[in-house]
């Protein structure tokens, strides 16, 4: 077991502590979540130790059945290999994220290597063709991530991307990448987001696996897709306080640099599966939209999703068609959903402040399959669904609901779900 030694100077709880196999790991803090992080090939025994008398903990994804014995201020739980949690511990202030990661050795490739047990402040790192920047675990990076038509770039290693020195800078997003291909980032732990914390512009090829965010402030987008394709994301922890995965496609101007970045382009091939993800007061966890000023949004997959909570005014599934694309053939399927409190579905072709196109889209043949929402007091009677065109010209066509559950019962009619629509045809429940 890998348990890495963080700069004295990074902020840690004074709330709880936490040991694996009878070994002390640091408890780093966030202004909305405690973490931990190491590596280990073993079965794991964790105590977590409250400097106060703790209640029970909700571990997620709780699809994996883990559960903790909890007496006085000592909690005891057994996790059986490498796994990314989300841990609720009644009488503590903040979440604990529990990042326990597979063992893997520095290949020695990388351009830029930042050791651990450090604070770098490293800035705005730019990549080019073939370099890549490998963050050891330990180490905390204070700086951003950019490149620009760049092919065979690597951003990977356990350590952390601390973009808390950007914060107050208009439009600025820690990692940004534009019109690159053959992309791989991997495993980092991200924190302290001034604004989204990935962004893909035009890229293709894109593989993201493992990665970990924290993100606190307003907007703090967890993966932008926009104008991009063939994108595979994988087995990820985000909490966000915005979209957590969402697809976009259209053009911008730097506020900063005056930089014009031009990714309206239509996006297709993607597929998110295998992660876990919560949203703080705004956002949707699976979203597609706003800004649409292309032609088209379509085989997009998400898929083996844990849902872990919606709190603000946001919803699980989103579709929000602005401009003028049509977005089809998009599945949601095999996805577990914890807790939402405004709107479960919320699929719309409509007009907002974010978008510009006089034409309005369309929305068709959307498929949301073997979907387990737990209901809890706060949904009978807040909580409703939406599914509606903008006219008779700008529908939304064919949704499937298929062994679409909430609690125990199985939705076979648009009563059950509090489905709110207009100008939609084609909704089936199976």
């Amino acid at each position: 077991m890998i348990i890495p030694a963080y700069p004295d100077t990074f902020p840690r709880s004074d709330e709880i502590h936490v040991a694996v196999n009878s070994q002390e790991v640091e408890v780093l803090k966030t202004g909305v979540a405690y973490f931990v992080s190491f590596s280990s090939s073993e079965e794991l025994q964790v105590e977590v130790t409250g400097t106060k008398k703790i209640g029970p903990l909700t571990i997620s994804p709780q699809r994996l059945g883990i559960t903790a014995e909890v007496e006085e201020n000592r909690a005891h739980f057994h996790v059986k290999n490498a796994q990314l949690l989300h841990i609720i511990i009644e009488g503590v202030e903040l979440p604990l994220f529990f990042y326990a990661n597979p063992e893997r050795s520095y290949d020695g490739k990388a351009t830029y290597y930042f050791p651990g047990g450090q604070i770098h402040e490293a800035g705005e790192i730019v990549l080019h063709d073939h370099e890549s920047i490998y963050i050891e675990e330990g180490a905390v990076v204070r700086g951003s991530i950019r490149a620009s038509h760049a092919s065979h770039i690597k951003i990977y290693g356990n350590g952390i991307l601390d973009a808390s020195c950007f914060h107050g800078k208009s439009d600025y997003r820690t990692i940004l990448l534009y019109r690159c291909s053959n992309v791989e980032i991997q495993d980092i732990i991200m924190i302290e987001p001034p604004l989204w914390m990935i962004t893909l512009a035009a890229c293709d090829t894109v593989h993201i696996d493992r990665i970990k965010q924290i993100g606190e402030v307003t907007s703090s987008d967890g993966v932008d897709i926009v104008g991009s394709h063939d994108v595979l994301i994988e087995n990820c922890i985000m909490r966000n306080n915005d979209d957590c995965i969402v697809i976009k496609g259209f053009n911008w101007t730097n506020a900063i640099t005056g930089e014009y970045y031009r990714a309206a382009e239509d996006v297709y091939n993607v597929l998110v599966r295998s992660c876990t993800l919560m949203n703080g007061e705004g956002g949707i966890a699976l979203e597609i939209g706003h800004e649409l000023t292309i032609n088209s949004v379509n085989t997009i997959v998400f898929s083996d999703i844990d849902i872990v909570a919606i709190h603000g005014h946001g919803a699980p599934f989103g579709i929000h068609v602005g401009d003028r694309a049509l977005v089809s053939n998009v599945r949601f399927e095999h996805i577990r959903v914890q807790h939402y409190y405004e709107k479960l579905i919320d699929f719309r072709v409509m007009r907002s402040r974010y978008n510009i196109d006089k034409e309005r889209g369309h929305i068709k043949d959307i498929v949301l399959k073997d979907i387990r929402v737990t209901v809890s007091p706060y949904n009978p009677g807040y909580s409703i669904s939406v599914i509606g065109g903008y006219d008779s010209s700008h529908q939304v066509q064919g949704v499937i609901l298929e062994d679409f559950y909430l609690g125990d019962l199985k939705v076979t009619n648009s009563d059950q779900l509090d489905l709110f629509t207009r100008e939609a045809e084609g909704i089936e429940f199976r």
